[in-house]
C-alpha cells in the first residue's frame, strides 16, 4: 500500500518578505527575483499602505520592502507606521527616487536600507540580505556617511552595524 504524502511546505523555513509597491509589474518582478533565492520567499504583496499594514499584522513577515511613492501616502510615512506596529521588523526602501533627497528621512523613519531601482537585481538581493542580518544598506551609487555616524565602515561604504 503506497500512501502519498503531501509535500512539505518549504516556505516555513524561508525568510518571509512583504513587497509594497503601487505598480503591479514591479511587484511581479520582485516576486520572481526574490522567490528564485532558496532561502527567501515573498509571503505577501501590497499596493498601498492599508494593505501593507494589514499584511504586517496578519502575516509572519520578516522584512518589508517598501517603495516611497504610494497612492494615498508615501513609503516613509508607511515605514513609521510599520515600526509603530512591529518595532523590530526591518524595512528596506526600494525606490526610483534620488537617495540624496529621501534617504535620510527614510533612515530617520526606521528603515534599515535604501536601494534605488536603478541598481542591478543582484544588488537588491544583497541589500535584502544585509538588512536581514542587522546591517544598514545604502545604494553604492549614492553612498555617503550617515548623519552622526562616526562608526561608519570605510571599507564598504554601503553598510554599518545596526543599532536598535
Amino acid at each position: 500500500m503506497n500512501e502519498e504524502k503531501e509535500p512539505h511546505d518549504s516556505r516555513e523555513s524561508k525568510t518571509r518578505i512583504l513587497i509594497v509597491d503601487d505598480h503591479s509589474i514591479v511587484r511581479r518582478g520582485l516576486i520572481q527575483l526574490i522567490n528564485q533565492e532558496s532561502d527567501l520567499v515573498v509571503c505577501a504583496e501590497a499596493e498601498n499602505a492599508e494593505q501593507a499594514l494589514e499584511a504586517v499584522t496578519e502575516q509572519q513577515v520578516d522584512l518589508a520592502v517598501v517603495d516611497i511613492s504610494l497612492t494615498g501616502t508615501n513609503g516613509i510615512k508607511l515605514t513609521e507606521k510599520i515600526k509603530e506596529q512591529r518595532p523590530h521588523l526591518p524595512v528596506l526602501i526600494l525606490t526610483m527616487h534620488d537617495e540624496a533627497r529621501y534617504a535620510d528621512s527614510a533612515f530617520q523613519a526606521g528603515a534599515r536600507g535604501y536601494v534605488t531601482k536603478q541598481e542591478a537585481a543582484e544588488t537588491v538581493i544583497t541589500a535584502i540580505r544585509l538588512v536581514l542580518s542587522g546591517q544598514q544598506y545604502r545604494s553604492k551609487t549614492r553612498a555617503k556617511k550617515l548623519p552622526g555616524d562616526a562608526g561608519y565602515k570605510t571599507a564598504d561604504c554601503r553598510t554599518r552595524e545596526y543599532k536598535s
